[in-house]
């Protein structure tokens, strides 16, 4: 696997997400609490951009529908929901191996 520079540590700030693109990919960084995440930019419900959501823990949520997915294992904790209609996320969101080194965010794309 082959290590992309995306990133200074001081670029994202604890709770703040931010695009970048990796291996020609375009995702999305995250530092919760400290650490870093790297996941795929686009909700894979209905492809809206995960930069313009929310933090919750160590979940992303979409500020279109809702729906939850951990920036550990990609999984849904929560699904789309518009009002009370409820709905499926059409896949797990895919997410990427991060480390630091030297100051600088790394993301892993095969």
């Amino acid at each position: 696997m082959d290590y992309v520079r995306v990133a200074s540590v001081g670029d994202v700030s604890p709770g703040q997400i931010i695009p970048v693109e990796a291996g020609g990919k375009k995702l999305l960084l995250a530092n919760v609490g400290g650490t870093f995440h790297a996941a795929q930019r686009k909700c894979p419900h209905m492809g809206f951009n995960l930069c313009r959501g929310k933090l919750d823990g160590n979940a992303v949520v979409c500020p279109l529908h809702k729906a939850k997915f951990s920036l550990e294992s990609g999984g849904v904790e929560r699904d789309p929901k518009l009002l009370f209609i409820g709905m499926k996320a059409k896949s797990d969101l895919a997410v990427y191996p991060v480390k630091e080194e030297g100051g600088d965010v790394l993301v892993g794309v095969s």
